[in-house]
């Protein structure tokens, strides 16, 4: 040691430095959710659990299939809930359908029903989007 102190943090400095890094931090996690649909309410939800097809044959097959996911808060987009549906909307109908024919992340292969034809799962679709 050649007898010179080393230089050191004062508190104050180290309560700026890291006031300076939370600030910094706050800043980098509020664009995490830029672009991500705004989050569903408790109205939105309970909109959502009440709706069904007209047809009651549909209608059946939506509340085994469909219901358990998208008619309550969950992982999987709300029924008739807008802001969830916009960008996956934007990638057409067939990407929708080939997605729930064949499974997408956490949703099963034919969304757990496995007697919808592809007639019936485009005509799911189209309610789970509109919600009517």
């Amino acid at each position: 040691m050649n007898g010179t102190a080393s230089p050191s943090l004062t508190m104050p400095m180290l309560s700026r430095s890291l006031l300076a890094c939370c600030a910094a931090l706050a800043l980098a996690l509020a664009g995490c959710n830029a672009g991500t649909p705004s989050a569903a309410t408790d109205s939105d939800v309970r909109a959502a659990e009440a709706r069904r097809p007209q047809d009651a044959q549909l209608a059946a097959k939506y509340e085994r299939s469909c219901l358990l996911c998208h008619g309550v808060r969950s992982g999987a987009p709300l029924v008739g809930f807008e802001p969830a549906w916009k960008q996956r909307v934007a990638q057409g109908e067939g990407v929708l359908l080939a997605h729930v024919r064949d499974g997408l992340n956490a949703m099963p292969a034919m969304g757990l029903c496995t007697d919808c034809s592809d007639a019936e799962l485009r005509q799911l679709i189209d309610f789970v989007i509109r919600g009517q």
